[in-house]
């Protein structure tokens, strides 16, 4: 069942994203977050430098919903322990515009997200997901499902994320700029293009990751399991090395529901005693050890 959005969310409505101020606020979250330039080579100097012009253009555009977003180029970083990440780059404009929105959007969302469920969100953090992971350990659940969703953020489905955006956010201005975004090309290297979906390294995907995950963590929740969830890398806390079997199975079939999947080589059932790996960290036994 969809939340109904709350008397809060209904007013966020009527606020304007669009305005000169929102997007002053958006360039300089922006702008603070750092970056390249886009497809369009447009670098934050240059767009400083028009920043009035180019601000009150993506208004007009925006307010008149004449706006298109550019192709995001996609482009892989390295790992901190090996591997390359995707990641998709977006022009400056699409991503103050992105911002402006994620602002908007965010009413919406929050109140319906799980306690379960600590990445990327106002007032949650690795620090608070570590700290649940803590407090159930000292409760005794001493077995774990540690594991990993293969390529989440580039298998999202844009349609069925698309359904979850609408069922929640009526102002249409605001699914339509989602929708743009997320079937907007994705320029690969060897010039092929795809559409961009929910790929890291915008703006808006780490909240759009929330969203379609969220019905997972409704499903481990229901089933009586001590979810921690940041982004695509989860645990699952458990008082028996059966109980993590049976959560394994779960997340497995919700997952499957989504078109997800566990990484078949980052996911394994674990005891403290033993020890794992999770956001940065090192649990063993009763000691935790930061690896950065």
């Amino acid at each position: 069942m969809v939340e109904e959005p709350s008397k809060e969310v209904r007013v966020q409505e009527r606020m304007d994203p669009f305005s000169m101020e929102a997007l002053t606020r958006a360039w300089r979250a922006v702008r603070a977050n750092g970056g390249g330039p886009g497809v369009d080579g447009v670098d934050i100097a240059r767009f400083e430098a028009r920043l009035e012009e180019e601000l009150t253009t993506l208004s007009r555009e925006l307010r008149a919903g004449t706006y298109q977003p550019r192709p995001a180029l996609r482009i892989f970083i390295p790992k901190p322990h090996g591997g390359l990440r995707p990641m998709a780059i977006w022009a400056l404009r699409d991503r103050v515009a992105q911002r402006a929105v994620y602002e908007a959007l965010l009413p919406f969302f929050e109140p319906m997200f799980l306690d379960c469920s600590h990445g990327f969100r106002p007032g949650r953090s690795v620090e608070t997901a570590v700290e649940a992971v803590k407090k159930a350990r000292d409760a005794g659940r001493r077995w774990v499902l540690d594991a990993d969703i293969q390529d989440c953020f580039e298998r999202i489905d844009p349609r069925r994320l698309m359904e979850r955006v609408r069922a929640r956010v009526r102002d249409r201005r605001l699914v339509r700029l989602v929708e743009r975004w997320v079937f907007a090309g994705l320029l690969q290297a060897d010039g092929r293009i795809r559409a961009a979906g929910a790929a890291q390294g915008g703006v808006l995907s780490p909240l759009l990751a929330n969203i379609y995950l969220h019905s997972f963590d409704q499903t481990i929740i229901k089933h009586g399991f001590y979810l921690v969830r940041y982004a695509d890398d989860f645990v699952i806390m458990c008082r028996s090395q059966n109980e993590a079997l049976r959560a394994q199975q779960v997340a497995e079939q919700a997952l499957h529901a989504l078109g997800l999947k566990l990484h078949p080589h980052k996911t394994r059932i674990v005891s403290f005693d033993q020890g794992f790996k999770f956001l940065g960290y090192f649990f063993v036994r009763d000691e935790i050890y930061c690896l950065t």
